[in-house]
């Protein structure tokens, strides 16, 4: 009885032994899962900032572009506009100029009169 009880102690022993040895195992490799989840959530916030970053320096290009596109169509109305302002000033003026001088009025008005004189 007595060596049976030394096997059951023995037996009870080496499950021990192998439960211990069982368990720093996966205590060791529960570390290492930790370490890995640490490394992993450093390089999601790594990459979102650069992320953020990038995402940040696109938009102000696009708004530099959208204030560059504003600006231009701006100045273009302006430019239309004194060009219609250019060209009917000097229009007026030729007209003014033409008039004014009477030659090409009084050309005008004789040559009306022969026509309705005949």
């Amino acid at each position: 009885m007595e060596n049976l009880i030394d096997d059951r102690l023995g037996n009870h022993e080496e499950r021990i032994v192998a439960l211990e040895e069982s368990d720093l195992k996966k205590e060791l490799r529960l570390k290492q899962i930790e370490q890995n989840y640490v490394k992993l959530e450093n390089i999601i916030l790594q990459e979102n900032r650069e992320t953020r970053s990038f995402l940040q320096s696109t938009m102000d290009k696009q708004w530099d572009l959208i204030k560059s596109r504003d600006t231009a169509l701006e100045s273009e109305k302006v430019r239309t506009y004194d060009l219609r302002k250019t060209k009917m000033e000097r229009n007026a003026d030729l007209l003014l100029k033409y008039g004014g001088a009477g030659s090409v009025l009084y050309l005008f008005l004789q040559s009306l009169f022969n026509i309705l004189a005949q």
